[in-house]
């Protein structure tokens, strides 16, 4: 075989082509197609990509430097247990570890239920003129201590792994990680607020109507056009799901350290981030499980996945044929 015959093999190998169709279509006998594909090591893990998607293991010390200073008790409904309930649920909210066991055990002090202190504390916003979009959403769960306990130590212990691995919240917060520095360095252009606009757009400042989703086309088209070449690609279903695992934890990290810099702000959007993860959704439907094993522990994942059972078009039966095996015609 020549290199060009080689290489037709191996595309149609990664593009998901059983040995046995590939053998019909190039003419290559099917145990010499099997053992240049085996050979050629595309159809085991990339070790250049797990390398670069292993979520790193703590070397920083999770202990904390400070403790967060409780909050002063103060008078705002005029009513004792009120006013105690809500200071017990800014000291939860300070999600400072050390603590919410003597939160816990204020709550369990207080003799006003928590219903009864929302219906107290919503009847005074309305009495000061609060509007009714800010008492719903300044009200919401206030009934339900243990739901703001319960998110304190999750986000307590988020905060830690973001000090054992990254050292501090800054690091993570306001740099990127290796592989978004990639995709950055390679695709921020295509994010550039002017990108695509005509020369009529940028004298005017603004673009509307189908121009937007014009926009947003082609920076997926572009972006999927070049995505390829500027992280290592997946060789099997196996690297597909570490690197997907790999964005949820960066963000996970990255929100926490927000959380402990500014609560009050907003995480940023993903960009180039999340034409990869639309990019990596397609390899889910045309990378060949290796093995059944494989196969199975990518559908036990897929099957618990928040992205792909939460977002309509995340969800894809490709991806299911792909996984249970596609049966060709004989």
């Amino acid at each position: 075989m020549n290199t060009e015959e080689k290489e037709s093999i191996l595309r149609l190998k990664r593009e998901g082509m059983g040995y046995k169709t590939i053998s019909r279509a190039t003419g290559v006998n099917i145990n010499t197609v099997k053992s240049l594909c085996r050979r050629s090591g595309q159809f085991r893990d990339n070790p250049e990509h797990r390398v670069l998607f292993t979520i790193p293991e703590p070397k920083y010390s999770m202990e904390l430097a400070t403790v967060k200073p409780l909050p002063p008790q103060r008078t705002i409904t005029g009513h004792k247990q009120t006013d105690a309930y809500l200071w017990v649920l800014e000291v939860i909210k300070l999600n400072e570890p050390a603590h919410l066991e003597a939160a816990q055990t204020a709550l369990e002090r207080l003799t006003i239920a928590p219903k009864d202190a929302q219906t107290r504390y919503t009847r005074y916003l309305q009495e000061n003129g609060v509007n009714s979009f800010s008492i719903v959403f300044g009200t919401m769960m206030m009934d339900d201590p243990q739901h703001y306990i319960k998110n304190a130590r999750e986000q307590a212990a988020r905060a830690a792994e973001v000090r054992g691995v990254f050292g501090s919240y800054e690091e993570i917060y306001h740099k990127l990680t290796p592989p978004e520095q990639m995709l950055e360095d390679a695709l921020g252009w295509i994010y550039d607020d002017n990108y695509g606009w005509t020369e009529e757009e940028k004298l005017r400042g603004s673009i509307g109507g189908t121009r937007l989703l014009d926009m947003y086309d082609l920076r997926t088209d572009k972006a999927f056009e070049a995505m390829a070449d500027v992280l290592p690609e997946p060789y099997t279903l196996s690297d597909v799901v570490r690197e997907f695992q790999y964005w949820d934890w960066v963000y996970r990290m990255r929100s926490a350290a927000r959380k402990e810099i500014n609560p009050d702000a907003y995480d940023d959007g993903e960009g180039p981030v999340s034409e990869r993860q639309n990019w990596l959704d397609k390899k889910l439907e045309t990378i060949r499980p290796v093995s059944r094993d494989e196969a199975f522990e990518v559908l036990k994942w897929y099957l618990k996945s928040e992205r792909h059972q939460g977002c309509m078009d995340a969800d894809s039966d490709e991806v299911y044929l792909n996984l249970i095996g596609k049966h060709e015609a004989k």
